[in-house]
């Protein structure tokens, strides 16, 4: 039998450790300093999204330029930036678990912005491949780190707050991409191409790359200034986390993680392909380009965001407050199950503007997921952890929904359909497929993730 110190000793190791940090009560940030890093991490995700997603609405000037098919430049848009992204993005996520998140941002912050500015200098499909790579990479490092910095910032209860304000910034890059690049285009093609010093000729696309990759420089200046790092709450280990334990982790809520993933990729390819192809449907269909098509998409992403993120926020909140511990699964199949419908119907729409209003009508109840969705895999996830599991999570996002979304949507269109005015057919029927098979598997999560939450919430 084991002796008393044994024991005693076995128990002091088991015990949790916050790492060093003092009590739970006493190291949060004050509610002024963690709400302005929550809107910041908000202002640079919204920057990552801008750099992301600017290259949808310059589909068709970068395939006139660089002669592109319709494939050729899905590659540039999804599998250059998520191949890069998935190799940078797994191992940088288990270094956010042990080192300064705040760092591992900014410096993430500062490549993307260059890389985006790289886009603009491209002449050839692999130069803007490779540009788009860098982009990818660096960032791959944004949502892990912010993620995890955003869960140690608010008590539980404020998550899904906390997590609708990281989202707003998300859906706000989204539509900045979508007016500044509008605007920009009109621009730069009403004065031509434009000669620059030791870069020579460059077109409006090229402009709006370099124009885009400036506040990111100075962003990045700023969160190094004024940020701090937050300490770690409800750390069970010191140090670093083995690999096979984080995989153990995930074996063993296997009953969980595997919907719960899987729904998520295939909500993300949903989205992502018919986001990327968006622009460029209503430029084939009923004739309207980006100057007038960036706007109006940008506007509807202004509206939808902030309604769609209220009600999710307080749907989730109020499903909290009732007691379920499956409130965070439970409000993401109901969004995803009613925006099902919207999203296979706004293609199919006689007329631009019927399109744009139920398309409208699908942002707003699929973006009502968004904060419990986000909170959901931080309230199941060991704080030691929260990086890699997140990087999980933001893999199934940004890596299969970037990597397999709009190459599907290019591929029925290419070699099934062969003619890009059929855009709209190959659209529908994506997100006939995709959409109500997110939503089954987020069904078969609920049960499961109660089972994980209420066991988080013994320890």
């Amino acid at each position: 039998m084991s002796s008393a110190g044994e024991t005693q000793q076995a128990m002091e190791e088991a015990r949790p450790v916050s790492a060093g940090a003092p009590s739970a009560n006493e190291d949060w940030p004050s509610p002024a300093r963690a709400w302005y890093t929550i809107w910041l991490i908000a202002f640079v995700t919204m920057l990552s999204n801008v750099d992301r997603n600017i290259i949808n609405l310059l589909v068709q000037p970068i395939k006139r330029d660089l002669a592109l098919s319709d494939t050729q430049i899905s590659l540039i848009i999804g599998f250059a930036f998520s191949s890069a992204y998935m190799v940078v993005g797994l191992p940088m996520a288990r270094v956010a678990d042990q080192r300064s998140r705040k760092m591992i941002l900014t410096c993430g912050l500062t490549i993307w912005s260059f890389a985006t500015a790289l886009c603009g200098l491209a002449r050839s499909f692999g130069g803007l491949f490779m540009a788009r790579g860098i982009v990818g990479g660096a960032e791959s490092v944004a949502g892990p780190s912010s993620m995890s910095m955003i869960s140690d910032m608010v008590p539980r209860s404020k998550l899904p707050r906390a997590f609708a304000i990281y989202q707003l910034g998300i859906s706000a890059g989204q539509a900045t991409a979508l007016l500044a690049g509008g605007l920009l285009v009109a621009f730069f093609a009403g004065l031509g191409p434009v000669h620059l010093p030791l870069f020579g000729e460059m077109r409006e696309w090229q402009l709006v790359f370099l124009v885009c990759a400036l506040p990111g420089l100075l962003t990045a200046l700023l969160f190094f200034l004024t940020v701090r790092e937050p300490v770690r709450h409800n750390r069970r280990a010191k140090g670093s986390v083995p690999l096979r334990e984080v995989g153990a982790y995930l074996l063993s809520n296997r009953a969980l993680f595997l919907p719960l993933f899987l729904s998520i990729g295939i909500g993300a390819i949903e989205t992502t392909g018919l986001m990327t192809w968006r622009a460029a449907f209503y430029e084939r269909t009923y004739g309207w380009g980006p100057v007038q098509i960036g706007p109006l998409l940008a506007l509807s992403m202004v509206i939808s965001a902030p309604i769609g993120l209220t009600l999710g926020t307080w749907f989730a909140e109020y499903m909290s407050k009732r007691g379920g511990v499956d409130a965070m699964a439970r409000v993401c199949f109901i969004s995803q199950a009613l925006s099902a419908p919207f999203a296979i119907a706004t293609t199919l729409m006689p007329t631009a503007w019927l399109a744009f209003g139920c398309g409208m009508v699908a942002s707003i109840i699929g973006l009502a997921s968004a904060p419990a969705q986000n909170a959901a895999i931080q309230m199941v996830t060991p704080s030691e952890m929260r990086a890699q599991i997140s990087a999980v999570y933001l893999f199934t996002i940004s890596v299969i929904g970037n990597g397999v979304g709009p190459l599907l949507v290019a591929l029925v269109t290419d070699f099934l359909l062969q003619d890009e005015s059929m855009l709209r057919y190959s659209m529908s029927s994506f997100a006939a497929v995709m959409a109500p098979g997110g939503a089954f598997l987020m069904y078969l999560a609920i049960k499961p993730y109660a089972r994980a939450a209420a066991q988080m919430r013994e320890n």
